[in-house]
């Protein structure tokens, strides 16, 4: 397959993208596995996926308390290179502190970026079940997405666990959808740890240089390992690591916040087992939004981590219920601190007092 790197003439610097799209989708492509589903068992996921929503919507919203307002919340059903495409559009507006580092041959610099995001975008793609894609700026944000063929793949391979499964996914990121549109602050607070990463991205002419040739290779590992990190590994620097382990309280926050929703909230009338679907879905914790919170940034998060939100908010829950938990949506400032995470005590305790 030819790859997108073989014309690499320097353009107008004003009209190169920070992320070639056509690059992402090349690599997205050769990580992403392809499966082709009936046309009736499309239609069917989205009549259910449609019919479900509603009640999740309310569901979600009586336990989460959040999302007073707000319209009622939609759902498409989308194949996955359809989800990468989706994902690609939202992060047009979210690489701007790249634009003064593309030095040098702008056109190859951009490649190599739309390259590391493809892969990563590609390989959550057989993984992801669902998402809600963040408003970064691009056109593709404030959508709440189904992956369907992965939807569809481990409803069969659970079987009589499929509705459940398929209700749980969408309720968690329902959840999400609550947690971004009902808290104004918070998406501008994620851009602006993605900002600080990238402002410290090596994209500078002779990183671009030494990196290039080896892009090949790397996202053959990615799609031989199941791992971004031959990619992560490959850039990384120091600060960015700094802004890794300061997220690491927010993204707990976040699925810890969702996962207790979808096994809390519809255990009670819209979930028959939600203790089969916990088992079921173990396998994928660390594969659902979390991971494309970060996916501008090429970060992964452990299962642990999620594992550790969960209890973090079980733990809040206990001490002081619903209200207590949203304290942590009230100002960025309220936001746990990764090592708040083990101590729910003692985050409350800090919230209440400021």
């Amino acid at each position: 397959m030819p790859t997108p790197f073989s014309a690499t003439t320097e353009g107008d610097p004003s009209a190169v993208p920070l992320l070639d799209e056509r690059a992402a989708l090349w690599a997205a492509s050769l990580v992403a596995p392809r499966r082709r589903d009936r046309p009736d068992a499309a239609r069917a996921l989205r009549a259910e996926v449609a019919a479900d929503v509603p009640d999740l919507d309310a569901a979600a919203r009586r336990w989460t308390r959040l999302g007073h307002g707000l319209p009622p919340t939609e759902a498409r059903v989308v194949g996955r290179l359809g989800w990468v495409k989706i994902n690609l559009s939202s992060l047009r507006g979210a690489f701007e502190p790249l634009r003064d580092k593309l030095t040098g041959n702008r056109v190859l610099a951009s490649r190599v970026v739309g390259v590391q995001i493809g892969a990563l975008l590609g390989l959550l793609s057989a993984k992801v079940l669902g998402q809600f894609v963040l408003p970064f700026g691009g056109p593709g944000g404030g959508q709440l997405l189904v992956v369907g063929p992965n939807v569809l793949e481990l409803g069969e391979r659970h079987g009589d666990l499929a509705t459940d499964i398929r209700r749980t996914v969408v309720l968690h990121e329902i959840t999400h959808r609550l947690q971004f549109d009902g808290t104004p602050w918070l998406a501008d607070h994620l851009r602006g740890l993605v900002d600080r990463y990238l402002a410290d991205a090596r994209l500078d002419r002779e990183a671009v240089r030494q990196m290039a040739p080896q892009l090949p290779r790397l996202v053959a590992e990615v799609r031989d390992t199941g791992t971004i990190q031959p990619l992560v590994d490959a850039v990384l620097t120091e600060e960015q690591a700094r802004v890794v382990a300061e997220a690491q309280g927010l993204m707990s926050l976040l699925e810890g916040h969702g996962n207790t929703a979808m096994f809390d909230a519809a255990a009670r009338d819209l979930i028959r087992d939600p203790d089969a679907v916990r088992e079921a879905l173990a396998e994928r914790h660390g594969d659902v939004t979390s991971k494309v919170l970060t996916a501008v940034a090429g970060l992964e998060l452990k299962r642990r981590q999620y594992r550790e939100g969960e209890e973090f908010v079980r733990g809040v829950l206990d001490l002081g219920g619903i209200e207590a938990l949203n304290l942590a949506f009230h100002a960025a400032e309220h936001l746990p601190a990764g090592h708040e995470v083990a101590d729910p005590a003692a985050w409350l305790a800090r919230v209440r007092a400021a």
